[in-house]
């Protein structure tokens, strides 16, 4: 990461230190269209152009004349050319097809702007070639910009200041969305329309070329578009020249550049003139700051004008010739607010507390006027901020938790400057990995970095001294580091591991939340994603250490892959990972109490369980093996004949009738019976290596294998590896098994009866189901003490009665996946008799869905309830965060947004399909968020709740969707944490000491902080 100097002063940004970034993966590109991507991304590496054509002009009958004719000598092409420059060459083009811009020309785009399927994936194009040429300068695109015409400035520059005001005029630019995107574009190409200062420009650097050639690749690119990112290339080639005349007309150069592509202090007033609207333009000047202002005030006012340029372009009702100009004013803005603050901080004067939280509340509105922050966001944030100021003496715990809810901000900026090009994140990074740090650069150049020095004053006096010092590897950290999770774990670390390549014992380190994850003993991301993911649940449930880090935290934990690393995430957050070698004494105390009185293990090896489930099979009964109404099925009922999953299904549909989906059960009994009259079958990649016996019925098979596995092989202490590669293939013979082997025709017509009678059926073609999700539930998943939140398969939406009948046993077989036997059978004392009932329910195609938590899941406040809570059916599908509050009786306390561009959507034939989500702020409507509180307190009031070891109840973890505005309930059962390592003695002295009076101690907002 770059060192960062600001002000005079080495300083490294909050932007990859304070908080962590929120987690982002792209959808997967299909296969086919990353060879189309390589392969004409290899052509334009290759070719003489590159991704350009040979220069044409377009003249003003519209006809397309080659500069270079047939003799092969340049001439004019037609007289008053509307433009001339390099097209796309093909293989360019073919790129655009797959949403990569490169090669990118402002009089060409603009003269074929009606032809782009999507201008916010051409803006994004054009900012990501901006960032990726000025930063690699070796690069093959970055020696083609200086290409001797490739177009002209003077054909540049007018275009672009038209090609900004088509673009915020244009009907898919989005202010959510895209704000940060006309930003970045207008930011990056700026240069002011003085086509004489042009031409001085362009003549200078053609003198300059005349008295020294290899000056020509910057004299080219000068000549075809001006931009702020040429004053660096130039002072980098003056530097390497010795003293003299050459030397001195690259200084007289650089200056005369920098008189059009940069802002002086004075500007921002001659800006706010140029505005045409007379009204606005007053609304402007009023906000002006005085010459003989306070300082504060005065970035406070600078702050204020940068929202009301960016809410003015939002409100989409000025000329686009103005809405180009309030970005340009909020970009001169934005830098002056840095000038001043950086000014103000090192001044060395003293500025009382209050003052501090108005730079934070003025620097928060600031990077709103940046894009970095949704309108949501600033107002959450603002209110936070108003909230701290209106009473000058506080608590310091109460001032500690309200800063902390402010300055949310900074992990909501680094979401946003990611998920601006979500997208095309995919072929970018694919093919130009470097082009991921653009966040960095945003971030960087933001509002954020003034915003960073300041917060750390206030954390400072927030926290008294008493900041949380986190170990990573050596290197202290009280910023980019928190934990989700308490836990510990000593193996291997694995930082971005492929699916798959890695083993249950050991640690992995990712930069994003997948979506499901293979056991693992620790877990670190970059981003925690949706806070009540499956992945979350089941690390919080299951004791494994689970913490989010922001880029920099990560970055230290990237050298150290592969090596053997003890990592322990403390009750009170403190999050300590270190080589194993260099365990302190009283490190290994910790471990050795730790795994002396655990109870549970699902973070260490399959060779190293202990069991932890324990299956009641005397209460099993399989005599009923065929389907059971879910209006007949009640929590009693659980374990009996049905999971937890059916059995709080029926105390819901019992609770609320009227928002429960109709469904059927298929027991126990019914799985039972099909896995007891199976056989062997065996997936041709597996043929000929012996592991069946012919003809062997299932249920031998199984008891076979497990009997070596569980008796023979963990007791001799085979590897982690040798473990899973010998139980893989047999699981996936289990899998194929069950899959193969005929449904009895007894079951199949009495779960079309049962769907029948549910009124599930069409009425025209009884072969046709209304649509139906085909859910598993086993008697292992959804306890009072394991969740197994995520661990088998749910089939969507199946709409025949033999995708139904197959999707059964698809759902039957997905506890044998490696990934959830790995999770699950390696902890229960008879794995032989893990049992799979299925429910069978009605598809409700949500608008929305999501997970409430009747509690605040950080702290276990009960008063307090989570819900987050995405578009669509399913959750997010990139890994980004739901739209997460925190509700009280208080109000609600925004934490995350619901920002995916995309979300999963039910299709009327069957099945679902990732589609563009709506881009709205806002996910839950006010009547919504009250609905879904009152089921939950209805459910804490009414259901008997599970316990924790000392008895308290525990929370209620609530799956819920809304269609049309109605609830629907899906899911029901406790919400779980470990509680191990809260009575270990020795974790003590690794804690932090916090003061016990932290509620007695009060803060004044006038005492002085420096």
């Amino acid at each position: 990461m770059k060192k960062l100097v600001a002000a005079g002063c080495g300083f490294v940004a909050l932007l990859g230190m304070t908080a962590p970034a929120a987690s982002f993966r792209p959808l997967p590109l299909p296969a086919q269209d990353q060879k189309v991507l390589r392969d004409n991304f290899a052509l334009c590496l290759s070719k003489l152009k590159g991704p350009y054509t040979e220069n044409f002009c377009v003249c003003p009958d519209g006809r397309k004349v080659a500069v270079r004719g047939a003799n092969g000598q340049v001439g004019a092409a037609c007289k008053n050319a509307l433009f001339c420059a390099a097209f796309r060459a093909p293989w360019a083009e073919a790129l655009a097809k797959q949403r990569m811009y490169i090669a990118n020309l402002f009089s060409r785009d603009l003269y074929l702007w009606n032809s782009f399927p999507d201008h916010n994936d051409l803006v994004r194009g054009y900012i990501l070639e901006k960032y990726f040429t000025e930063t690699n300068p070796a690069s093959k695109l970055s020696r083609l910009r200086s290409f001797g015409g490739l177009s002209g400035a003077e054909y540049e520059t007018p275009a672009s200041a038209r090609f900004f005001e088509r673009y915020l005029s244009a009907p898919e630019f989005k202010d959510n969305r895209h704000f940060l995107l006309a930003y970045e574009l207008q930011k990056r190409y700026f240069v002011r329309e003085d086509l004489g200062q042009i031409e001085k420009v362009r003549a200078m650097s053609s003198r300059i070329q005349a008295a020294d050639p290899e000056f020509k690749p910057l004299r080219d690119a000068i000549h075809n578009q001006l931009s702020p990112g040429l004053v660096p290339q130039l002072m980098t080639y003056r530097d390497r020249l010795p003293p003299g005349t050459t030397r001195s007309q690259i200084d007289e150069l650089t200056k005369e550049i920098n008189k059009l592509t940069s802002l002086d202090e004075g500007a921002f007033k001659s800006q706010v003139a140029q505005i045409e609207d007379e009204a606005l333009r007053s609304q402007l000047t009023v906000r002006l700051p005085a010459p003989n202002a306070d300082r504060v005030d005065a970035i406070s006012s600078l702050a204020s004008l940068m929202v009301l340029a960016r809410q003015t372009v939002a409100g989409r009702k000025t000329a686009p010739g103005d809405a180009r100009r309030l970005i340009d004013l909020d970009i001169t803005l934005a830098g002056l607010i840095q000038n001043r603050g950086n000014a103000l901080l090192e001044s060395g004067a003293g500025l009382p507390a209050k003052r501090h939280l108005q730079l934070l509340s003025a620097l928060t509105d600031a990077t709103y006027g940046a894009g970095l922050l949704g309108e949501r966001e600033r107002e959450a944030a603002g209110a936070a901020l108003r909230d701290l100021m209106s009473a000058p003496r506080q608590s310091r715990r109460n001032f500690t938790a309200k800063l902390r809810e402010a300055e949310r901000v900074v992990e909501w900026a680094q979401s946003n400057a990611v998920l601006a090009f979500a997208e095309v994140w995919a072929p970018w990074t694919m093919l130009l990995p470097p082009t991921a740090s653009i966040r960095d650069d945003i971030l960087r150049s933001s509002p954020m970095l003034l915003y960073a020095r300041v917060a750390r004053r206030l954390d400072e006096y927030a926290t008294g001294g008493e900041r949380t010092r986190h170990d990573l590897f050596g290197a202290a950290a009280d910023t980019g580091v928190r934990a989700l999770n308490p836990g510990l774990a000593l193996g291997r670390l694995r930082v971005a591991p492929k699916d798959g390549a890695y083993t249950r014992d050991e640690i992995v380190a990712l930069a994003y939340t997948p979506a499901d994850l293979d056991p693992a003993a620790g877990i670190l991301t970059q981003g925690e994603g949706n806070v009540l993911s499956h992945v979350q649940l089941l690390a919080r449930a299951l004791g494994i250490p689970n913490v989010v880090l922001g880029p920099s935290a990560y970055q230290k934990i990237a050298p150290h892959d592969g090596q053997q690393v003890f990592f322990i995430v403390t009750p009170g957050g403190r999050v300590i990972i270190k080589e194993a070698s260099a365990m302190t004494p009283q490190d290994k105390a910790v471990y050795e109490e730790y795994t002396r009185n655990q109870t549970r293990s699902a973070a260490a090896s399959l060779g190293n369980q202990r069991p932890r489930l324990h299956i009641d099979r005397a209460k099993i009964d399989l005599s009923r093996n065929m389907p059971i109404g879910l209006n007949a099925v009640r929590r009693k009922d659980s374990g009996r004949f049905c999971g937890p999953k059916a059995a709080y299904l029926g105390e819901l549909k019992h609770l609320f009738p009227d928002h429960v989906a109709r469904g059927i059960v298929v027991p126990f009994g019914a799985y039972y019976d099909h896995y007891r009259n199976a056989r062997v079958a065996v997936p041709g990649k597996l043929r000929g290596l012996g592991i069946q016996m012919p003809g062997e019925r299932l249920p031998d098979f199984a008891e076979r294998t497990y009997k070596e596995f569980f008796g023979v092989m963990i007791p001799a202490r085979k590897s982690e590896k040798d473990l899973a590669a010998w139980i893989t293939p047999r699981l996936d013979i289990m899998r194929y098994s069950l899959r193969q082997a005929p449904l009895s025709p007894a079951l199949k017509q009495a779960i079309r009866d049962g769907l029948d009678r549910e009124g599930l059926l069409e009425n025209g073609d009884k072969s046709q189901s209304v649509g139906c999700f085909v859910r598993s539930d086993t008697n292992v998943e959804d306890l009072e003490d394991f969740n197994g939140a995520g661990l088998n398969l749910t089939v969507f939406n199946r709409k025949s009665l033999d995708e139904i009948y197959e999707g059964l046993k698809e759902v039957w077989a997905s506890p044998f996946e490696f990934r959830s036997f790995s999770w699950r059978q390696t902890l229960i004392d008879d794995p032989i008799w893990v049992l799979s009932s299925v429910v069978i329910l009605e598809s409700v195609p949500n608008d929305k869905s999501g997970v409430l938590v009747t509690a605040d899941v950080n702290t276990g406040d009960t008063v307090k309830m989570t819900v987050a809570t995405s578009e669509g059916v399913g959750g997010a599908v990139d890994g980004t965060s739901a739209e997460t509050l925190l509700w009280s009786p208080r109000g609600v306390e925004l934490v995350t947004l619901f920002k995916s561009p995309w979300k999963n959507q039910l299709l009327p034939g069957g099945g679902s399909a990732i589609v563009p989500s709506t881009g709205k702020d806002t996910v839950l409507e006010p009547d919504e968020l009250k609905q879904i509180i009152a089921a939950g307190q209805k459910i804490s009031a009414t259901f008997e709740p599970a316990r924790d070891p000392a008895g308290k109840p525990r929370p209620w973890d609530i799956e819920f969707g809304f269609k049309g505005g109605k609830l629907w309930l899906f899911q029901c059962r406790p919400f779980l944490g470990s509680d191990e390592l809260k009575t270990i003695p020795a974790l003590a002295p690794l804690e932090i000491p916090r003061a016990s009076s932290a509620d007695k101690q009060t803060l004044s907002l006038e005492e002085i902080l420096r």
